[in-house]
């Protein structure tokens, strides 16, 4: 039980030394779940809702050419 303590503790805390297997290990399952996890695990339930616009915020679009009249 306290081998299984240690090996937590020295994960938790990154006492392994760079070059040994279990560094290697340990930044390989970073980068499994960096590249793994499906984008959508990140992303808020909040902003992932399109925000609506300001009624009276018009677009550049709609003011193209309102300066351009003869």
């Amino acid at each position: 039980m306290s081998s299984i303590r240690r090996i937590a503790h020295n994960i938790f805390v990154w006492s392994y030394e760079r070059g040994t297997i279990q560094y290697d290990i340990i930044c390989a399952l970073i980068l499994a779940f960096i590249f793994l996890v499906p984008p959508s695990c990140f992303v808020s339930k909040r902003a992932a809702k399109p925000q609506a616009a300001h009624p009276q915020v018009a677009s550049p679009q709609q003011n193209a050419g309102a300066g351009l009249r003869r």
